[in-house]
Parts: structure tokens; C-alpha cells; sequence
């Protein structure tokens, strides 16, 4: 198909090929469309289009997902760091496309699952003053991840009237956060019949909203965290929301500004939730029955 005119393949016919100095593909096939005599080669559409580097683009996203920051990856590939920002753009921006492409029954998602549990954790961009929420939604069963929203949230207790003063009001975005989460899953599982979380007075009205009074919306009271799992696995006794606290601490464990007590912090919240939304697709891969090879397509 053609990217330009979406002409089909009839009318595609090949034209050539043109070298390229870096990665592993060194002649690249060229095309052209006789419908809209516009030029394209295997390469438009593909993950590394136009990158100078593209031999690291796989290795950073590993890197990248088994807890390393940015700097580190970018001296353990010998590499500068805006190389590795650039790629983790453009990785979670791909990422991000594959988890908004997933239909019913493409073995992306269990379409006979029933139970969906969500919450919100909590980080901060730069300062503990300025808040993040991320509201996400996971798969009883499997732990597979839904969705994963970021959004900006004012500062709560002690550090409120520092964070006002500092940095004036913080909008409360959760929210709509919430609610895009909500309507992935409503997209996806249209035999879902319960769905989990805390006793946050927020959630009931989402949920109303959004699945219909149909849905089971069962709440569980909050409980103190454990020394493991970075503080989301719980303390003692049968956990009902284990799914969801177990896949919060595979992100905190995986992504390193996540991580409690470490001095790697978030910038740039579009940065946070291209990380958020490649993690989301490796953990789906990581945990899925058939065994995929970890490379971003």
C-alpha cells in the first residue's frame, strides 16, 4: 500500500535501490506509486526511518526496560544521552500505537476475561512539589496491561501550600486520565462483568459513567505496603488486588525513574508517558503464552 495515496499494491512496482551507511540493512529496496507518482522505500514507515543510529534503537529499549536510566544506557552504548532521548521518543510514540491498534480477539487481549482490576500510582516531574498521577488498569488473570495514562495532579498534606507558593496551582488532570482508561477497557471487553479497585470516593462515579451500572464495581480498603515490591505489594494476608499491586511493582522495579529512593527524576511528563507506554507493551510481551521476540516492530 502506498503511504502517501494508499494506492493498493497493483499499483506499486519496485524502482531501484539507494545505500545506507549505518545499521543492518546496507541496500534498501525503493518503490514507486503509478497512481500518485510518489517515490517511497522499505524504510518509510519503518521504526528506524531517517535515524543515524538505528543498530541502537532495539538495544536502548532493552536497556531501557530492565531499570537503567537514560545516561546509563547512553555510556553503555557508548552514545550520547540526546540519542537515547530521541529514541525513546520515538519508541514509546510506536508503542503507543500498538496499544491503541489492539482489536478483540487478536491475541493482544483475552477477550473472555471478565475482571479487570485499576488504580492510580503516584510519582513526581522534577520536584515532589509537582505530582503525576498514572491511572492504570489490568488484567486479573493475566496481569496484562490494559492501559496507562499520565496526568498532572496538585500536591497533597505538607507540601500543598509549598507547591502553591512555589509553583502556583496545579491543574488536576486525573480525571480525564481516568476516563480514557476506563473507555480502553470498555473497547476491549465487552464481556466484562466486575472490575476492581481501592475505596477512592472518586472511582464509583467513573465507573457508572463510563461500563454502565451493569458492571460490578467491588472496593477494597487500602493497605500498608511491604519492604519489596518498591511499597505496592502488601503487607500480610491475601491481597484482592495482587494483579494490579504486583504489576505496579514490576513498573517501579523496570522503569528506573519510577524506582522509590533514587535520584533519577521526570522532566518532561511526555517523556514519563512514552516510557509508561513502552513498558506496557513489554510487560504484555513478557508475560503472554507464546514467547515473542522482544524487538519493537
Amino acid at each position: 500500500m502506498c503511504p502517501h495515496c494508499q494506492a493498493s499494491e497493483q499499483s506499486i512496482v519496485k524502482d531501484g535501490f539507494f545505500a545506507r551507511c549505518t545499521g543492518h540493512k546496507k541496500r534498501i529496496q525503493r518503490y514507486r506509486c503509478r497512481a500518485c507518482k510518489r517515490k517511497f522505500s522499505s524504510q518509510t514507515d519503518d521504526l528506524t526511518y531517517r535515524e543515524r543510529k538505528p543498530h541502537l534503537t532495539q538495544s536502548v529499549m532493552r536497556l531501557l526496560m530492565e531499570g537503567l536510566s537514560q545516561r546509563a544506557c547512553a555510556r553503555s552504548l557508548n552514545c550520547q544521552p540526546s540519542t537515547v532521548a530521541s529514541k525513546l521518543s520515538r519508541l514509546g510514540r510506536r508503542a503507543q500505537l500498538h496499544l491503541e491498534r489492539r482489536e478483540i480477539g487478536d491475541g493482544s487481549t483475552n477477550p473472555t476475561e471478565n475482571t479487570i482490576v485499576f488504580d492510580e500510582m503516584e510519582t513526581f516531574e522534577h520536584s515532589k512539589c509537582k505530582p503525576l498521577a498514572i491511572a492504570i488498569a489490568v488484567e486479573q488473570t493475566s496481569r496484562r496491561v490494559v492501559a496507562a495514562k499520565v496526568a498532572v495532579m496538585p500536591a497533597k498534606g505538607k507540601l500543598a501550600s509549598i507547591s502553591r507558593k512555589k509553583y502556583g496551582k496545579r491543574p488536576d488532570q486525573r480525571s480525564g486520565a481516568l476516563k480514557n482508561v476506563l473507555t480502553e477497557v470498555k473497547r476491549l471487553y465487552p464481556n466484562l462483568a466486575r472490575i476492581k479497585s481501592d475505596e477512592c470516593p472518586r472511582y464509583p462515579s467513573y465507573v457508572v459513567g463510563i461500563l454502565g451500572k451493569d458492571v460490578i464495581h467491588e472496593t477494597f480498603k487500602g493497605r500498608r505496603g511491604c519492604v519489596v515490591g518498591q511499597g505496592e505489594l502488601k503487607a500480610g494476608g491475601f491481597d484482592p488486588l495482587f494483579s494490579l499491586n504486583h504489576t505496579c511493582a514490576m513498573f517501579r522495579d523496570h522503569i528506573k525513574r519510577l524506582s522509590r529512593r533514587t535520584w533519577c527524576t521526570t522532566k518532561h511528563m511526555v517523556r514519563l508517558q512514552h516510557l509508561v507506554s513502552l513498558y506496557s507493551w513489554w510487560h504484555n510481551q513478557m508475560i503472554s503464552w507464546v514467547k515473542k521476540p522482544f524487538v519493537m516492530p
